[in-house]
């Protein structure tokens, strides 16, 4: 008996409820053999949608009919020809195997010695079948387009957070994943205070217990959070409710996890590292001070430079670059800047009965923030009723023929914007008491365990703790002359000398 492999292949829902389902190809070809005293020695099949060659077991059995172990088999038994072809490319893949393709619905035999005419033909229906899939593709990008401009995410993978729901009409939609809601919205959060690098955050997240389950479905490689992974999740516009199809941005229906404030929040922070990447393109190598200190003398830039020295060992030193210039300042090693700059941040050590009554002088503040805040807020919701009331009648009017179509649609697309702008604004100003709080609360976390993060971290985690704590700092004569950025300086100076006091009365009474 002639030894043959089959293959049985299906690419999308409607050709398996329409009769080319993997069962009744095999039931064809099984029967097809056993009728023709044919042996099938292997069975090889894919279920997969029409898109790209690569198919998985289409590569394994044109892998198993190359190797030398089954070089006495060399016929294919395939329903017919665009079950076997997806493309031009496939086709030139099996004419090279010199097997001999039994095609069984269409009755035709294509190997070494068909005729030409038969091949001219065969040829024809593999560009038929390249010509069906491309249509099926047009087809299925313009259903992805039309469900993307209707506002539905097109996307057949939600991101984390979502999971997709179908509805009656059978278009799925993106609904909140309650399980991982918390996780991608702390995400957010935590990214937006400026006070986590990729990786800080990722370890924070695990602190947290905020981790992905082991048993979360569809993509295994979610499973575990990585920097690209986090930074894919805050770079996605999906989580404020607008999605990315194509390069082009969509408004979408779903429900936002987080807030619009909260993403353009997250996305200055994104921006400044990746600004600082840009900077150091032709600096590379990680130094803790680079690009904080100037010259106390001339007020140049101090580098830092790496050196060995004899016995092998490294260290850095840093020096001013003195272009152009007479400055006498000497270089210095990194250690002794490092034990000088441990020491002014043990300043930043809060007495924990001065942290409590610095939370309620942030609750006071919060208090009268709310006062200045709360006309504008008003102004803005008394704005938002106008256009609604403007909307609503001119309803009525286009109903009653007052107006036209086209009057309509044009001013209610202006009072849509509105509204919608309004609406951004006003919840802004609904979060900001919160934001306020949790920012001034940020800042005192960072300052008590400011000297602890500088040690404990690496080199590029003290930069960017010295980044963000500095401004303008100067070296001079050996030393270190750190500038705090606010609120910092404030917080450093009434440590320095104690003085937590100060400025909490601002109208004393005098002396009786």
């Amino acid at each position: 008996m002639k030894k043959v492999v089959i293959y049985l292949r299906v690419s999308s829902r409607e050709q398996k409820e329409g009769g080319f389902s993997i069962p009744s190809q095999r039931k064809l070809l099984t029967g097809y053999a056993r009728r023709n005293d044919l042996k099938i020695i292997k069975e090889f099949e894919d279920d997969e949608t029409a898109k790209k060659a690569g198919r998985t077991s289409f590569n394994e059995m044109v892998s198993f009919l190359k190797d030398r172990k089954n070089k006495d088999i060399n016929t294919i038994l395939v329903e017919k020809t665009d079950r076997l072809y997806r493309n031009f490319k496939d086709y030139v893949i099996v004419d090279e195997l010199g097997v001999t393709v039994y095609l069984v619905k269409e009755n035709e035999i294509i190997g070494k010695d068909a005729s030409s005419h038969q091949k001219f033909i065969h040829g024809i229906k593999v560009l038929m079948a390249k010509n069906y899939i491309d249509n099926l593709s047009e087809e299925v990008k313009k259903g992805l387009k039309e469900k993307a401009e209707s506002g539905i995410y097109p996307c057949s993978h939600p991101p984390l957070g979502y999971i997709l729901k179908k509805r009656e009409n059978e278009k799925s939609i993106l609904i909140i994943d309650e399980k991982n809601k918390e996780l991608t919205k702390s995400i957010f959060e935590f990214y937006s205070t400026g006070l986590y690098s990729l990786g800080s955050l990722i370890k924070k997240i695990k602190k947290d217990g905020l981790l992905i389950p082991s048993n979360f479905p569809r993509n295994s490689k979610l499973t575990t959070l990585t920097k690209s992974t986090i930074h894919r999740i805050l770079s996605n516009p999906v989580y404020y409710g607008d999605f990315l199809w194509n390069g082009k941005l969509y408004q979408g229906t779903h429900e936002p996890i987080i807030s619009k404030e909260l993403w353009d929040k997250t996305q200055e922070i994104l921006n400044r590292y990746k600004d600082k990447k840009i900077l150091s393109k032709y600096n590379t190598k990680p130094f803790v001070f680079k690009g904080i200190l100037q010259c106390g003398e001339c007020g140049r830039t101090i580098t830092a430079d790496r050196k060995i020295k004899p016995s092998g060992k490294k260290y850095v030193y840093y020096s001013c670059t003195k272009y152009k210039t007479n400055c006498s300042q000497k270089a210095i090693n990194e250690g002794k800047l490092d034990d000088q700059i441990i020491d002014d941040l043990s300043v930043f050590k809060i007495p924990r009965k001065v942290v409590s009554y610095l939370v309620i002088d942030l609750k006071e503040s919060l208090s009268l923030k709310k006062l200045t805040v709360d006309k504008d807020k008003d102004r803005l919701e008394n704005e938002k009723k106008r256009l609604e009331k403007r909307m609503s009648d001119l309803y009525e009017d286009k109903l009653d023929s007052v107006v036209s179509r086209a009057f309509y649609d044009k001013k209610a697309n202006e009072y849509e914007a509105k509204i919608k702008d309004l609406e951004g604004r006003i919840l802004k100003y609904s979060k900001a008491n919160i934001s306020y709080y949790k920012t001034g609360a940020n800042i005192l976390e960072l300052a008590k365990k400011a000297c602890f993060l500088y040690k404990e971290g690496k080199i590029a985690e003290r930069q960017e703790l010295l980044h963000f704590l500095l401004s303008n700092s100067l070296l001079m004569d050996g030393k270190l002359i750190p500038e705090y950025k606010k609120p910092f300086d404030t917080i450093y100076q009434r440590a320095l000398y104690c003085d937590w006091r100060s400025g909490r009365d601002s109208n004393p009474q005098p002396s009786a």
